[in-house]
């Protein structure tokens, strides 16, 4: 914790420094512009983060210090004495009842008199539950983006960018989610621009820290004890986006199409005997062999995706359709590690299907919001009838009244299902489903969708089914309720985000 707040405390006084001297400067021709996670997203003929991009000339590079935050905080209540709880039962469920996060993003721009640009962005991310709230000074922080990035060295519109970074493209909102692609990834890419068309290609690695990728053992040394890495597999994360730009196809429409693919490689690895085996041996009543070793194979898999979407027929209007089949190692997701595996200890078999749209429409007085996805999950075992293989989906509406420039009034009505193929505990097939609906008058910087920030109260009653309750666990008190109820107070905003731009 100590050493957070050094590192905070430092990049405040940097940030400090660095106005401080942007104000003795003389001005310059290309004043500070906002971080972006895509550096040209204001640019991009195409629905951006929340789709509010219209067909603009390209901005001019941002020089000096930038600063950005997304951020969204509340509190609430279940009118039992404890806090309000989500009863999203789907993978991608309404945001509505989240819980609080915010980020900070740190940037800064350098060009030379020839045109070579650099870009640097750090983005801290902050997770719930804050110190107010569980008085624990201990708080959940991560390092949400760490990159820089390079252009002007060809005369062609090439970058190239090296570091860690959140690496997606636009979201769906109402669900918080990213349906095509969406990497955490520490690599690096490039992105080129020609006439209608962008390019982007990246590669990256991760490592994540459980028994089937990392292995590490303290042993005697010299002097006391050391430790070493008994086994290390870095799964390898490649991508490629092309996008097509229909700018102004009529004098209201413009459109844009891409396709989208990722391949996933995980290395063979060796896993051998260890003390926290101990537990494995006791419980079979085996001798531990220091001696023992087991093979872990490669596996890899691979996601092919595409997306169109429409903008420029209202302001902030956008619909946005999506389609994306994952299969083997990627079916799991970049930081899954794969469950219901094949005789051969791989993801081999395993598959996801996903279709998804979102629009938004608004006028000066009135909006709606709405989207809609199915998902298809097949794991990688022979049983093609167990709850481990499903459909799910979710479809959200939120239609908004604007009742004068900053007071709005806005109504959610979102739907949640399940399909599992395999039977429950009584041997029936289960068809677990969520009605939430939702009331949120609403304080926002002006008229629109999109507006933030946005301070608004949010009372949501959700009905679940009873199969939708057993998926709770034994004693959990909310087995036996149909009816739950969530009253929170909260506010979202997104000021030159990296993340919301």
């Amino acid at each position: 914790m100590t050493a957070t707040i050094r590192c905070v405390a430092v990049l405040a006084v940097l940030a400090t420094a660095a106005a401080a001297g942007a104000r003795e400067r003389a001005p310059d021709p290309d004043p500070p512009l906002p971080m972006q996670n895509d550096p040209d997203v204001a640019a991009a003929p195409g629905p951006s983060a929340h789709s509010r991009t219209p067909a603009a000339p390209p901005r001019p590079f941002a020089t000096g210090f930038t600063f950005g935050t997304y951020g969204r905080v509340g509190f609430s209540t279940d009118f039992q004495g404890a806090s309000g709880r989500t009863t999203n039962i789907v993978t991608h469920g309404p945001r509505l009842m989240e819980g609080s996060y915010a980020e900070l993003d740190f940037g800064y721009g350098i060009r030379t008199a020839d045109g070579f640009a650099v870009r640097v962005l750090a983005t801290a991310a902050f997770f719930d539950e804050f110190f107010h709230f569980t008085g624990d000074a201990t708080q959940s922080i991560a390092l949400r983006n760490l990159y820089a990035e390079a252009s002007g060295f060809l005369k062609a519109d090439l970058k190239v960018w090296v570091g860690s970074r959140m690496y997606r493209g636009d979201d769906i909102y109402l669900l918080d989610w990213w349906p095509l692609d969406a990497l955490n990834t520490l690599g690096g890419g490039l992105s080129w621009d020609h006439a209608a068309w962008r390019l982007q290609a990246h590669v990256g690695v991760n490592r994540l820290k459980d028994r089937n990728s990392l292995r590490r053992v303290s042993v005697p040394s010299t002097f006391g004890a050391d430790t070493i890495t008994i086994m290390e597999r870095q799964r390898i994360i490649a991508s490629g986006k092309a996008t097509w730009f229909g700018r102004d196809l009529t004098p209201n429409l413009s459109m844009k199409v891409s396709l989208y693919g990722e391949y996933h490689r995980l290395p063979k690895g060796t896993l051998r005997f260890s003390d926290d085996l101990l537990g494995y041996f006791q419980e079979f009543a085996i001798d531990p062999d220091p001696s023992l070793t087991a093979a872990l194979p490669a596996d890899d898999g691979g996601v092919v995706g595409a997306q169109v979407g429409f903008w420029g027929f209202g302001p902030d209007a956008h619909v946005n359709l999506f389609a994306r089949y994952a299969w083997g190692l990627a079916a799991y997701g970049e930081w899954g590690v794969p469950w219901g595996v094949s005789l051969e200890r791989t993801s081999k078999g395993a598959k996801e299907l996903v279709l998804a749209a979102s629009t938004n429409w608004q006028s000066h007085d009135f909006g709606l919001m709405a989207a809609t996805y199915g998902r298809l999950f097949v794991d990688a075992d022979r049983n093609r009838y167990d709850l481990d293989d499903y459909w799910e989906g979710a479809t959200v509406l939120r239609p908004a009244w604007f009742a004068t420039t900053h007071f709005h009034v806005a109504a959610e009505l979102a739907h949640q299902w399940k399909m599992p193929r395999g039977l429950g505990a009584d041997d029936q097939l289960l068809a677990p489903q969520v009605v939430q609906m939702s009331l949120l008058p609403s304080l926002s910087m002006g008229r629109g969708m999109y507006q933030r920030p946005q301070f608004r109260l949010v009372y949501t009653a959700s009905w679940l089914n009873g199969d939708a309750r057993a998926l709770y666990p034994r004693f959990d008190e909310r087995r036996d309720k149909a009816w739950q109820h969530y009253l929170g107070v909260q506010v979202e905003w997104w000021l030159n985000s990296s993340s919301y731009p």
